[in-house]
């Protein structure tokens, strides 16, 4: 991951790979693997009412009679394929458009990225790809590898012990 973000940083973008789904006009898959995937649900906020959403992975499942404490926090982990393009995140059957994108809050270190789609329940994507995925997720969006604010010296300590170990 180290070279993707230099190679980032130094203008470069990341590399295309043989497309595994049905792209869009101008679409470009970078890669596709498994991850797995919590939705947070709020006892307070309905994400749910939105024109970017209409049901999907995180909308079912979830009867009116239960109550909002028993659905507050962030739900378990289910493993599914993710694939991630210049214009999209397919996380199983759900397309989320980087258009509709709101927020990324990176954790490499613990291999996971919450984001923020408008009109979807926050999602948490963990596992050892998911790191590479929000680099070049970045790298799309913003032209950098890190979403703006982030320090990512600051987060990775021990990225100086790994380079200067012998």
């Amino acid at each position: 991951m180290s070279l993707l973000v230099r190679h980032v940083q130094r203008g470069g973008h990341p590399v295309a790979v043989t497309p595994t789904v049905e792209l869009q006009a101008e679409e470009k898959q970078y890669g596709s693997f498994l991850v797995d995937v919590s939705a947070y649900f709020s006892t307070k906020v309905d994400y749910s009412s939105s024109i970017f959403a209409s049901g999907g992975l995180f909308f079912t499942g979830h009867s009116a009679e239960q109550s909002s404490e028993a659905r507050a926090g962030w739900s378990d982990g289910e493993r599914q394929a993710a694939t991630v393009t210049s214009q999209r995140l397919l996380v199983g059957d759900t397309a989320y458009d980087f258009r509709s994108l709101i927020m990324i809050q990176p954790n490499p270190l613990d291999w996971s990225v919450n984001l923020y789609f408008q009109g979807a329940q926050p999602i948490m994507l963990r596992g050892p790809w998911v790191p590479w995925m929000t680099v070049v997720m970045c790298a799309e969006l913003y032209g950098s590898p890190w979403p703006p604010g982030h320090a990512p010296e600051m987060d990775i300590p021990i990225k100086d012990m790994c380079e200067n170990a012998q």
